[in-house]
């Protein structure tokens, strides 16, 4: 997460020194690198890694990769969705958005042993982005934000509770995957995401 190591200020203004900013892109890149190689899961193939800059405001974490997902876009087809809906909502670029998932390779059936194994991929991610919103959206993303952060992070949240911790606002909502599928359930996901604009700088 951020703190005064993740996010330094330079002298006379907010920004992040170009030299911490190289170091954390530096450590961003290794750790995509080692999701891409991963062999942690039996019979499965290396990773899809988050997509994004250290620094980025908005970090949206989903359960698992989305349909079509790749290395330049983990939440596929969702992201297309979601940028659109919230370009319409907010009225502000989202190019800057950090994108990720708890789940680094698509799963029929995910089970607790792969989300613990992703966790630790999660904690370092979070803490080399810093950023100052993370909208964690389903049920399984919810569960290895816990694993990757441990009791701070509340064990059964509902859509639509938010904690902080640190300097980052965490906001629960539901599972993106259901927008498309379910009316009421994407009625519920556009309000909570509605909501999250105010958490902005």
């Amino acid at each position: 997460m951020r703190d005064s190591g993740a996010r330094p200020e330079g002298v006379g203004g907010g920004e992040t020194a170009p030299a911490v900013r190289a170091k954390l892109r530096a450590d961003l890149v290794a750790l995509r690198r080692a999701v891409r190689e991963c062999r942690l899961c039996p019979g499965r193939g290396g990773g899809i890694p988050g997509r994004g800059e250290p620094g980025s405001d908005l970090f949206l974490l989903a359960g698992m990769p989305g349909p079509g997902a790749s290395s330049s876009n983990p939440w596929g087809s969702w992201w297309e969705t979601v940028y659109a809906g919230t370009r319409e909502l907010w009225g502000r670029d989202m190019e800057s958005v950090y994108l990720s998932t708890a789940l680094r390779c698509p799963a029929a059936r995910v089970t607790r042993k792969e989300v613990q194994r992703c966790s630790a991929y999660l904690a370092e991610e979070l803490h080399l982005v810093g950023p100052r919103l993370v909208v964690v959206s389903g049920r399984v993303a919810a569960v290895a934000l816990r694993d990757a952060l441990g009791g701070a992070v509340p064990a059964n949240p509902r859509a639509g509770d938010s904690f902080t911790l640190s300097a980052t606002t965490f906001l629960f909502d539901l599972d993106v995957a259901r927008v498309a599928k379910e009316k009421e359930a994407a009625e519920v996901f556009w309000n909570i995401l509605s909501s999250a604009e105010d958490m902005l700088p």
